[in-house]
């Protein structure tokens, strides 16, 4: 197996390399950084639904689009990436893909033991520490040859990875946030300080070396210039705005299990004689709105904000009720149910249908 040990490269190249392996039908492992941030979307993310774009032309952050699945993420110069590219057939590849990924992520898991960070893999492919996401990783076929890749996280900044994000509203941005702080960790935290790159990069690919045999690999004119024509195609306007999977409601993922919804209340309480409705907008659903954090299918937070239909009753309760309920309609309509017998009387008798809708939205 080849080894490209390539260290801080191109942005656009860290993505490029492992396309241009497996579009030569070469077999290989490529360690490397980006010498830049930018922003990396998925095969089947929807660039303007997904992406701030006002935002990355104001900070100067280029986008790219990769060949292989997973969601969009913030690349930077403070991860280091590990891409195995393997031919379909490679004795390797015996097993489901979820199983393979519990031995691929045993070098970057034995990497961050080397610097006393006792890590684990939490199915299907991302490595936690303490719960908190310290590696994610994904896979995809190009050209017949399996694609596998994955980080380190030695650094990672929050409030740009936020800002990136396209969605509706500055309290969602700021939810975003503070999951990402909670639900995502690093090796400059968990150490206190910033490891050396170089010393990281070694003891991953030591560890690498123990599972494959290893042969260092030169980067060469004509893999540079490969990925250098790679590159310009996952960059294209053509290829960057490919239509997407798009949700009616927005979702953002923040490790495996771990997501952020926000949920628009679904209809009025209160219809006016001409079909308006008295919470202000015409023919429309009310301006209220909630922001759900679910992990591993359970309501961690539920964040309201309105809707003026439901003033006149306890909603801190409603969410207090909601902490730990799972997130499936005979979990949530109980708790409903329960909510409306503490805290309202003569309610409307819509609204416990619609309040379960708004919850169960997807």
């Amino acid at each position: 197996m080849k080894l490209y040990r390539l260290g801080a490269i191109p942005w656009d190249e860290t993505q490029a390399i492992y396309h241009v392996l497996a579009q030569g039908r070469q077999e290989g492992l490529v360690i490397c950084r980006p010498a830049g941030r930018c922003v990396c979307l998925g095969l089947h993310d929807d660039l303007e639904q997904e992406v701030n774009l006002e935002y990355c032309r104001e900070h100067n952050i280029p986008i790219i689009r990769r060949d292989i699945g997973g969601g969009m993420v913030l690349l930077a110069e403070e991860q280091i990436f590990f891409q195995l590219v393997l031919r379909a057939d490679n004795p390797l590849l015996t097993g489901r893909r979820e199983a393979f990924f519990g031995q691929l992520l045993q070098p970057a898991i034995q990497t961050l033991a080397d610097f006393a960070i006792p890590a684990a893999v939490k199915l299907p492919a991302d490595i936690v520490v303490n719960g908190k996401k310290i590696s994610g990783n994904g896979a995809g076929d190009i050209n017949g040859f399996a694609v596998y890749t994955g980080n380190i996280l030695l650094a990672f900044d929050r409030t740009a990875m936020a800002n990136v994000l396209k969605v509706p509203g500055s309290r969602f941005r700021e939810q975003l946030r503070l999951s990402l702080e909670r639900y995502l960790t690093t090796m400059e935290e968990e150490l206190g300080c910033l490891p050396d790159y170089e010393a990281v990069e070694a003891r991953l690919v030591h560890h690498f070396a123990a599972w494959l045999e290893l042969t260092p690999a030169e980067y060469t004119a004509a893999l540079r210039a490969g990925a250098a024509k790679t590159a310009r195609y996952l960059t294209s306007p053509e290829f960057l705005q490919l239509p997407g999977k798009r949700s009616r409601v927005r979702q953002v993922k923040i490790n495996e299990g771990t997501y952020v919804r926000l949920q628009p209340f679904p209809r009025c309480l209160k219809p006016t004689p001409d079909s308006q409705n008295a919470c202000g907008n015409r023919n429309g659903p009310c301006a209220g709105y909630a922001i759900l954090v679910l992990q591993n299918n359970k309501i961690i937070e539920f964040a309201h904000y309105g809707p003026a239909c439901l003033e006149p009753y306890r909603l801190q309760l409603l969410a207090s009720l909601l902490s730990g309920c799972a997130w499936h309609e005979q979990a949530v309509k109980p708790v409903v149910a329960e909510w409306l017998r503490q805290a309202a009387g003569g309610a409307p008798g819509v609204l416990p249908a619609v309040v379960a809708d708004w919850i169960l939205a997807r």
